[in-house]
């Protein structure tokens, strides 16, 4: 089996990575043959990221004229490939159109509801970015013969356009992200992981952790990812993410934070934070928010919650109890390497990618 994979980032960003990348050496043990190519490579992200009018233009001309070649490229080599597998890239009219005469090899993948925006109506370029996403998602989804989704919110989007939609929620590599040796100590870090962007679910939980800044003067907060966040309620020690780093920093954690508002944006997310901290063997406790509610067994491997006094009673049982914290994080762990694992989820990719091209 010949498949060309479609990324729109390179390997930097979670979602390449963890719905392409990672599947590439798993696949090809299988016996897949495997070719990839990316939209907008990490290099323009990063020049994105620098800031500034001139690298923002640039960053979207290319991502423009690449989303434009890369889509007619497919079009014309469809032929040499038993199926084209497309994450995430939301082709311009009238490319999904004549991507349809090719829909019995095309795979749409999506993590997040990319049908919205967390912020819909803040300026005129995020207007435009949310049309788009309106009009592109589902026309990509018609040309798709199966969409593979995160979760059962997205799986219900996806349903009203495409033939047969598939779930992987995930996967995380529980190779790499393995417990660390426990260390006995006094000190108890609360851990949270996201982006600048994401930065803001942690204002849910302001008062919270200043309450347990009084209550617990062991208690310390660290942040993977975040923007400048002001907090004076607790010590808070901030990481910048890199992915070599990424694995050491979450280590130091002892509790696994995932704040959530409730809206059409947070409903579609796969609850990566969530499965990165229990497969590390960490407790969490988490907003019961879509797919939170069936990564996390409430009391078992962590807890959900939904108020300010949900959050201080569930960590305060975890910060006054070590065992707790062991046995939750344990549990977390087998559900991991059982319902979420790459090695799982490779699996079951091979077995659609299989069943897809033999319809």
């Amino acid at each position: 089996m010949h498949v060309l994979f479609v990324a729109q980032y390179g390997y930097l960003a979670a979602s390449s990575r963890t719905r392409v990348f990672d599947y590439l050496p798993l696949l090809r043990e299988a016996g897949i043959t495997t070719e990839v190519v990316v939209v907008v490579s990490d290099a323009w992200v990063r020049r994105l990221n620098a800031g500034g009018l001139t690298n923002r233009l640039m960053y979207y001309w290319v991502a423009w004229f690449r989303t434009w070649y890369i889509g007619l490229s497919c079009i014309w080599r469809a032929k040499q490939y038993d199926a084209l597998f497309i994450q995430k890239v939301l082709f311009p009219s009238p490319i999904p159109k004549l991507l349809r005469r090719h829909r019995h090899k095309v795979l749409f993948d999506f993590d997040d509801a990319i049908f919205t925006l967390e912020t819909v109506g803040t300026g005129w370029l995020n207007q435009a970015r949310h049309r788009r996403r309106q009009r592109g998602l589902p026309a990509m989804l018609q040309a798709a013969g199966c969409a593979v989704v995160e979760n059962a919110y997205t799986t219900e989007y996806a349903q009203q356009f495409c033939p047969q939609v598939v779930r992987i929620t995930g996967p995380i590599d529980t190779v790499r992200y393995a417990p660390a040796e426990q260390v006995v100590k006094d000190e108890v870090v609360l851990g949270w992981i996201g982006s600048p962007t994401t930065t803001a679910y942690l204002d849910l939980i302001r008062e919270p952790l200043a309450e347990l800044g009084r209550r617990y003067p062991n208690v310390t907060l660290c942040l993977i990812g975040a923007s400048d966040f002001k907090f004076d309620g607790l010590p808070v020690t901030p990481h910048a993410w890199d992915l070599n780093t990424e694995v050491a920093h979450l280590r130091q954690f002892d509790i696994g934070l995932m704040p959530l508002p409730d809206d059409r944006f947070t409903r579609g997310k796969g609850g990566y934070k969530l499965l990165q901290y229990m497969a590390l063997g960490l407790p969490v406790v988490a907003s019961p928010v879509e797919i939170n509610r069936e990564i996390v067994d409430d009391g078992e491997n962590g807890f959900w919650a939904d108020t300010s006094d949900d959050w201080v009673r569930c960590l305060s049982r975890l910060i006054e109890d070590v065992d707790l914290r062991q046995r939750m994080g344990q549990a977390g762990r087998k559900k991991m390497e059982r319902d979420f694992s790459l090695q799982q989820s490779s699996q079951r990719l091979f077995g659609i990618l299989q069943s897809f091209v033999q319809t």
